[in-house]
This record gives C-alpha cells, sequence and structure tokens, in this order.
C-alpha cells in the first residue's frame, strides 16, 4: 500500500469514529494555560504529588515517569477514550464529539456522555486539561500537540498516526500506561472464547466463501479495507478484492473499479451504530454499479455497526454480527 494510501486511511478512520469532530484540522496549541499546573520536574514535566509512587513508561516520545496506577486520565483522541473503557477506567477528560449516541453502544454513550471535554481531536485546550488536574495524558496521534501538555501531566505519546500499528498492539501499549494489563487480559480472552465458538459453528461458511469490508469515500470513491479486516481474519474468513494481507485499508477505489469486487461471495458495509449509513457510505448504495456486484445481487452485502476497531469489545461486537452474517449463507 502507498503512503498516500496508508494517511487517507488515519484521516478517514479518525472521523468515521469521531463523528464531525474526528478529524478536526490541526491548529496551533493554545500557549495559555500550557504552564500553569505548579511545579516542574528535572524533566520539564511535573512533579509527582509528595510520596505518590511513579514508574518508567516507555513510550514513542521516550521514557517518562507515570503514576503506578493512574487514576485521571485525559485523553486526546476518542480511540483512546474507547481503549480506557475496555480496561474499566473512565477518563476525566476526551476531546469535543467523543460522546456520539449515533457512532457508540448505548453502554458505553452512557460513559462518556457527561466526560469533561478538552477541545476537538487534535486542538487539545491546555487550561481545559489543567482544570482537570490529570496524573496521565494519553495520545496516539498528536505528537507536537502533546508535548507541550507534559508541564501538566506525564503524556505518554504511543504513536499510531504512522507506525502502522493495528488496534489491539495500541490497546497493550495503553493497558500498560495505566497499569491495567490484567483486565486486557481478560477482554482477550473471551474475544478469543468467541473466536473459537464461530469458527467451529461455522467452518464450513468460512471456508467456502470470500469477504471484503468498504465504506463510502469523497467525490466518487470508495474505501475497501478498515480495522474490522483484523477480526474477520481472526475468525478465518478469506480477504477478497486485491486487499493487501496483514494490513486494514483504507484503499481508495473509484466507482468504476468496483468490478475488484467480483471475487468476494460477501461484503461487510458499514453503518453509523442507529443503523443508518453515513452520506457518502449511502451514495455507494444508492449507486447504480454497486447493486450490479454479484455479492451484493444475491443479498450478501451485511451492515456492520463495529467497522472501526479501537477495543475488544468492539471487536467482539464485530464476531457476533459476523457470525450473524454467516447464519444467512
Amino acid at each position: 500500500m502507498t503512503r498516500s494510501h496508508v494517511l487517507s486511511g488515519q484521516v478517514e478512520r479518525r472521523r468515521f469514529l469521531g463523528g464531525l469532530t474526528g478529524a478536526a484540522a490541526a491548529l496551533g496549541l493554545s500557549a495559555c494555560g500550557v504552564g500553569e499546573s505548579g511545579s516542574e520536574g528535572p524533566d520539564g514535566g511535573p512533579t509527582a504529588p509528595s510520596g505518590a509512587a511513579t514508574r518508567s513508561l516507555d513510550t514513542d516520545n521516550g521514557t517518562v515517569r507515570v503514576p503506578e496506577k493512574p487514576e485521571r486520565v485525559v485523553v486526546l483522541e476518542n480511540y483512546d477514550a474507547l481503549m480506557l473503557l475496555d480496561l474499566g477506567l473512565v477518563p476525566v477528560g476526551v476531546p469535543d464529539g467523543a460522546a456520539n449516541a449515533q457512532l457508540l453502544p448505548p453502554d458505553v454513550y452512557a460513559q462518556l456522555k457527561d466526560v469533561d471535554t478538552i477541545g476537538a481531536s487534535g486542538t487539545p485546550n491546555s487550561q481545559a486539561i489543567a482544570a482537570l488536574k490529570p496524573d496521565l495524558i494519553i495520545d496516539q496521534f498528536y505528537k507536537e500537540k502533546s508535548a507541550p501538555l507534559k508541564t501538566i501531566a506525564p503524556v505518554a505519546y504511543f504513536d499510531w498516526h504512522t507506525s502502522g500499528s493495528l488496534w489491539h498492539q495500541q490497546i497493550a501499549k495503553v493497558a500498560k500506561a495505566v497499569n491495567r494489563e490484567s483486565q486486557l487480559a481478560e477482554r482477550k480472552k473471551e474475544y478469543e472464547r468467541r473466536l473459537s465458538e464461530v469458527r467451529t459453528a461455522y467452518s464450513k461458511q468460512i471456508s467456502t466463501t470470500t469477504w471484503a469490508p468498504l465504506s463510502g469515500g469523497p467525490n466518487g470513491k470508495f474505501f475497501l479495507g478498515t480495522p474490522l479486516v483484523t477480526v474477520m481474519r481472526d475468525v478465518g474468513l478469506r480477504i477478497g478484492a486485491g486487499l493487501p494481507e496483514k494490513e486494514a485499508g483504507f484503499v481508495a477505489r473509484s466507482y468504476e473499479e468496483m468490478d475488484v469486487l467480483k471475487d468476494c461471495d460477501a461484503l461487510i458495509y458499514s453503518v453509523q451504530y442507529d443503523g443508518k449509513a453515513t452520506p457518502t457510505t449511502q451514495q455507494l448504495l444508492d449507486h447504480k454499479l454497486w447493486k450490479g456486484v454479484p455479492a451484493v445481487k444475491a443479498g450478501r452485502a451485511f451492515p456492520s455497526k463495529h467497522f472501526v476497531m479501537a477495543n475488544y469489545t468492539f471487536a467482539i461486537g464485530a464476531v457476533d454480527e459476523i457470525e450473524a452474517m454467516l447464519k444467512q449463507l
């Protein structure tokens, strides 16, 4: 996959998860209040409260001293918030739009809807963050914007923007940062149990079909691939449409290239959690070329609410959806 495909995919997946604010323009970090949190340690970061236990944490921005078990965590992206929820920790600060009933299960929305916000994704408001008195700040996308925030609290930066890491690799880093790896292991075990159940019950359907996930894009394009493809592969589904192995997407195609889907027996397309397709995906579903795709004509194009992966809860939800699709084959 070319670099341009990867970069467009990073923006698209943040936009999809964050609704209208997920891909907010990267504006300059306000200088006001960045250093208004008290004394600084020798590395330019804040000193820990007297007697507080700390530990060293390796991040993609160097080694950082963090609390033994952080409890007041601010996140700079919606993905980070969903990862923390999987670990049993509700953040004290989230980006604008993180609580979006259209894109989240009701129980997840309920946990985030009253959490204080700290500015749009990519534009953290340092004064709002400082007011929350966090003991840790987590960032996976905005290295230059989060670095100055170390005067407020330790910043754990794990590069997801350019690293090519998959969601399960990133959540493992976040779990280590907040010292909740045992909670992660429990969620992972539940995910693996569901995978085993579905692989056993639907081995024939899995072994005899080819699949592809896709979503609508702008200007007469659609995107092949999504982090959902990692779950599809874990189930054992064969991925077609020319998607590269071991990559999640997004690969941009024009409507005129829709014949790339001809090798697929079944397709999965994205919908929001309210069941409605985004406008660009609805345009795809309404297009005459889409309606002529063999899998579509056969009634084997299925909607998925778990099109973007951020944690094992979403992954388990995707397995449940895939099981329901396999029942219809």
